[in-house]
């Protein structure tokens, strides 16, 4: 296994929170905080409630969510 390699998962974003901070629901049971990608907000994509999303974890730091595609 690579060293940073990423687990992705897709999920619906809850809440839109501060700061490009939202809130996502994974697998309709679990919660997370997650930011987009500098890809989506370079492209400026809108991400809205009720959105499906991709998401993806870091192995080292599982602490960090980001959204990498608006699906």
């Amino acid at each position: 296994m690579k060293e940073n390699e990423w687990i992705v998962l897709d999920g619906i974003v809850d809440k839109v929170l501060w700061w490009w901070m939202y809130s996502v629901i994974l697998d309709g049971w679990m919660q997370v905080r997650a930011k987009p990608k500098w890809r989506l907000v370079r492209s400026r994509i809108k991400i809205v409630m009720g959105d499906k999303v991709q998401v993806e974890l870091n192995e080292i730091d599982p602490t960090k969510w980001y959204i990498i595609y608006r699906l």
